[in-house]
């Protein structure tokens, strides 16, 4: 296989990765929401989007098992149960110089309102998470100069606080 070859070295070639997401709720509907510093080669590409706790799975875990584990890693929070998967959402973006075609699955949770615990973080968290804030999903809408994943977080997190979480995971755009 030729160095261009292996995945990951190029959009066209990605390299796979399952991941869960949380969609964590506090008992006045806010999001719990952490700003990532999206790493880059260079600062003039360099960006900051605000993403769900979640993560990658493990080899052999669970969508579920990864979303509980990822709750207690990115927050400190156990014992939180982990409802259904409610939207799917599928990005290939680049991390450095390496290519991830991520395909997530997102998860309802609810639990008070409090503090991150960022004691479990890994060494990537603690350089990537440059803050956390809990969000009413009206103004994830109103906050134009902001970038949220998935894009359009905030009409999706009304559509479910207002009509309901669908039954079926619905696919979510990028």
């Amino acid at each position: 296989m030729a160095m261009d070859d292996r995945p990951g070295t190029s959009r066209d070639n990605p390299v796979v990765r399952h991941a869960a997401r949380i969609l964590l709720l506090d008992d006045d509907d806010r999001l719990l929401l952490f700003r990532w510093q999206v790493p880059s080669e260079g600062a003039a590409d360099s960006r900051t989007v605000w993403i769900t706790p979640g993560g990658g799975l493990d080899a052999g875990e669970t969508h579920e098992a990864a979303a509980v584990r990822e709750l207690w890693e990115e927050t400190g929070l156990q014992g939180v149960p982990i409802g259904p998967c409610v939207w799917e959402r599928s990005h290939v973006f680049r991390i450095h110089d390496y290519w991830m075609d991520q395909r997530e699955r997102y998860f309802v949770a609810r639990a008070p309102h409090g503090l991150v615990d960022s004691t479990n973080w890994t060494r990537e968290e603690q350089e990537w998470f440059r803050e956390h804030r809990w969000w009413q999903a009206r103004d994830i809408v109103a906050a134009r100069e902001e970038r949220f994943a998935p894009r359009m977080l905030g009409e999706l997190l009304i559509a479910g606080l207002t009509g309901g979480f669908p039954a079926h995971p619905l696919v979510v755009d990028v």
